[in-house]
């Protein structure tokens, strides 16, 4: 294996930190080959040593005896090698070459990931890995998976179908003609402190107290499995550490937006660690509601007559600053020694968002004239509707991570899990008072998991890890319409059950000091039922629910499936030179069927679609130096059996396989130290990617829709995705410390949906942040921000008449006090 991993625990989350690396331990290790003394140190030390396999070789350890803290007993073992150990993590050391050893003593950190499910250095990841630590994460504004977004080129979210609590996100153009309903298989595989997010339901779980997140972009058909055809989101929160540390701080900015975040952790004694972290949000709101407008009072008229029985469209009255947040959240974790082979670390989390869902604007009259059209002005951040919709999502449940060293080459890693949310949301795509349709939903949502893995990463010429998956989840989902276009209110109340198993395993091989072979493979099992009824409440007396949708009433059904799938990867990495690989892979991925979550009409919208595939080539280029780091990938992905939300032969919007696509691309991202010296520093960071899709063959009884589709680029999948920043960092001499961030991001323009019209397609656009942080040598932190500080309209999301539009220039000040 090319990066090894020595560790007496296999991928151990940085919760884990009981074994305090300050305190004495006794050593015993005499001179021998460094690769060797190296293993034998993370089992004497109950730590992780994370380096490059050709960095050590042929090196000869010295020997380390007697009482010491361990990052003492490594300075002594690398004496004179050339070689220092880092500290990058509560249980990690990093060895790398000492600052002796290059030119200039500026250096980038080291970063130490977990995407393969144990610890790395990010450039000997054989697949491509974007991170953002929990201090950048916080610099940036990411405090949720969508804030990911502009922050990180690849990624997109689409929010077509569903509205603003039904996002989509897509990785390198996969996932954007996803089902938004709860009971879809999200491509992206949302993973939180390594439990897996059944749902995209669970993309509104906020982001606090980070350690960091890893997206891993690709196909993962092996460690990862189900539905990871697009990639996967890593999220890390932090533990409590080995001594006493917290943070706090205080936020307000613009739109009457005020944060209040506090962590707190540490060890209470040598068996036991705790952290408690608790965030709450409120205000924000950049949009203004003007009312119901001219549509006040309105009725449909049918043949010339008002009908009067239908309620009159009601003017709410303006409202400022619509959109606001109303959050609370929290985590608990406690860290157990349990024995000295055993850890558990426990997790309880929940939070509440009961604030404003995001509004859609709608165009002016000048372009469109027709009777549902509200848009009175052009002013993208006023909107017209007959009510503000609110929204109540609580997300509520633990976990717990078991890690157990069977022996010196074999750990033990279980991960259990039970969580749950409920949601009740409402919708309007239109923008308007008067929409074709408005949604009130309630869901609930319950998932059990289970993960069990072996694994021996020291290090040898021969790594591997294999493990077992069982996840479970319960959906019930009741939606409430009124449709005008139908003339009626109607309700679809929906039942899922699923279940998935799976096994898997992955080998890497040293074939010779620079060559290393990987291999993986996956065997996954699905079941889902899936129950529901439609009832046309025909509140009127005017329903036309039957002939608009080409149904009966009510309309009820009960179906099943299953399916299973053999999935896998192979890489071969080569080391040209300790800071110089590259590697190639082939691979497949696996995406399981299951049911179409939206309102479901007919019979043939009850059975399930097919499971999707995809084969995957990928090949890329890492170079690190102290200075420099640098990754360069290509890509090229098949899909079949493409999964999309497209419109079905009754003119709704449903899910179904309709055909094959294509993803090819380019990415690279580059950090650099630009200059360093005793009071200064200046970085660059620049990344960036380069989509090319294609929808190959689509399957429709409509013949225009076909000739529209085929050739056309998927989903939420933008052409270009770039983001720049620098970085600079001022030390003064009574130890206060100023650093200062400007960057800029591009997103290129995207379709939201299959047989995109120009109405559906939204412009590339560009946005500039700032911040500045004024850090005094007591640790206290004042600091100011500026988002899209050049004040451009843009907007995430066109759907046909109405438009969401994405936040003006915002400004922010805050105090933070850290320990």
């Amino acid at each position: 294996m090319t990066c090894g991993a020595l560790a007496v625990l296999a991928a151990t989350s940085p919760a884990l930190a009981q074994a305090a690396t300050s305190r004495a331990v006794a050593f015993a290790i005499d001179s021998q080959g460094l690769e060797t003394a190296l293993t034998r140190f993370a089992s004497a030390a109950d730590v992780q040593v994370v380096f490059s396999p050709e960095l050590v070789r042929g090196k000869q350890a010295n020997r380390v005896a007697g009482l010491m803290p361990p990052a003492e007993a490594l300075r002594q073992m690398l004496a004179g090698s050339g070689l220092v150990a880092t500290q990058v993590g509560e249980r990690t050391f990093s060895i790398s070459q000492g600052a002796s050893q290059v030119a200039d003593a500026a250096t980038l950190e080291e970063v130490i990931v977990t995407a393969q499910k144990r610890s790395q250095r990010l450039q000997d990841v054989p697949l491509a890995v974007s991170v953002i630590d929990g201090a950048d994460a916080a610099r940036r504004g990411v405090d949720s998976i969508t804030g990911l977004v502009d922050e990180t080129p690849g990624v997109s979210i689409n929010y077509a179908f569903g509205g603003t609590n039904y996002g989509l996100i897509s990785i390198r153009g996969i996932g954007g003609a996803d089902d938004y309903k709860p009971n879809g298989n999200p491509s992206v595989a949302l993973h939180i402190d390594g439990v897996y997010q059944t749902s995209n339901a669970y993309l509104g779980m906020p982001l606090f107290d980070l350690d960091r997140i890893e997206i891993l972009k690709g196909p993962q058909g092996t460690l990862y499995g189900r539905n990871t055809t697009a990639g996967v989101i890593n999220v890390i929160t932090k533990g409590p550490g080995d001594t006493a540390q917290g943070a706090g701080r205080f936020e307000i900015g613009s739109y009457d937006y005020v944060a209040v975040e506090s962590a707190v952790g540490g060890p209470l004694n040598d068996k036991v660690g705790v952290r408690l972290a608790v965030l709450a949000e409120q205000g924000g709101g950049f949009m203004t509601g003007a009312g119901a407008g001219k549509l006040a009072g309105f009725r449909p008229i049918i043949g010339g007559v008002t009908q009067t029985q239908v309620p009159p469209i009601v003017d709410p009255g303006r409202r400022e600053g619509f959109g606001d947040k109303n959050l609370v959240a929290g985590r608990a974790t406690v860290a157990l020694v349990v024995a000295p082979e055993t850890r558990l670390t426990l997790k309880l989390f929940g939070s509440r968002d009961h604030g404003d869902t995001r509004q859609y604007d709608r165009i002016s009259n000048a372009l469109d004239t027709s009777i549902a059209n509200a848009g009175e002005n052009d002013d993208p951040y006023e909107f017209y509707s007959s009510e503000y919709p609110t929204q109540r999502i609580d997300i509520y449940g633990a976990s717990a991570i078991l890690t157990h060293r069977l022996a010196d080459n074999l750990n033990l890693t279980v991960i259990g899990n039970s969580q749950g949310t409920t949601r009740s949301v409402q919708g309007n795509g239109d923008g308007s008072p008067y929409p074709a349709s408005r949604f009130d939903a309630d869901e609930t949502l319950n998932q059990q998991s289970l993960e069990v893995r072996l694994g021996d990463e020291t290090g040898g010429r021969v790594d591997w890890i294999a493990g077992a998956f069982y996840v479970a989840d319960d959906i019930d989902f009741d939606t409430h319409w009124t449709s005008y276009t139908a003339r009626t209110k109607y309700d679809n109340l929906h039942k899922q059950s699923r279940n998935s198993f799976a096994l898997f395993g992955q080998v890497d091989y040293d074939l010779t000091d620079r060559l290393t072979l990987s291999g993986g493979l996956r065997y996954t099992r699905d079941e889902a039922t899936f129950s529901g009824r439609n009832d046309d409440l025909n509140p009127w007396g005017i329903s036309t629910f039957t002939t608009t949708f080409a149904t009966t009433n009510p309309f009820i059904w009960d179906r099943t499936f299953e399916d299973d799938n053999v999935s896998g990867r192979v890489t071969a990495k080569y080391i040209f030179t300790p800071n110089l690989n590259a590697f190639v892979s082939a691979g497949t991925g696996y995406r399981g069927g299951g049911f179409d979550g939206t309102s479901i009409f007919t019979q043939a919208e009850t059975l399930p679609f097919d499971s999707e595939t995809v084969v995957a080539y990928e090949t890329g280029v890492r170079w690190a130096s102290p200075r420099l780091r640098l990754s360069l990938d290509a890509f090229f992905y098949r899909f079949k059996e493409l999964q999309a939300t497209t419109r079905l032969a009754n003119d709704t919007n449903g899910r179904a396989n309709v055909g094959e696509a294509e993803s090819k691309g380019l990415e690279f991202a580059l950090n650099a130290v630009v200059f360093e010296t005793a009071n200064q520093s200046l970085d660059f960071d620049l990344a960036a990617a380069f989509l090319d899709t294609e929808i190959l063959s689509f399957s429709s009884a409509r013949v225009a829709d076909v000739l529209s589709t085929v050739g056309d680029p998927l989903p939420g999948a933008p052409d270009v995705t770039a983001t720049a920043a620098l970085n600079h960092a001022l030390t003064f001499a009574n130890g206060w410390r100023l650093n200062s961030r400007l960057s800029v991001s591009h997103h290129g323009e995207e379709s939201n949906r299959l047989n995109a019209t120009p109405a559906n397609t939204a412009e590339a656009y560009t946005l500039v942040n700032a911040r500045l942080d004024l850090q005094t040598a007591a640790n206290w932190t004042v600091y100011a921000y500026g988002r899209n500080l050049t004040d451009a309209v843009y907007f995430p999301e066109l759907n046909g008449a109405a438009r969401l539009v994405g936040a003006p220039a915002t400004y922010g000040v805050g105090l933070r006090y850290s320990f």
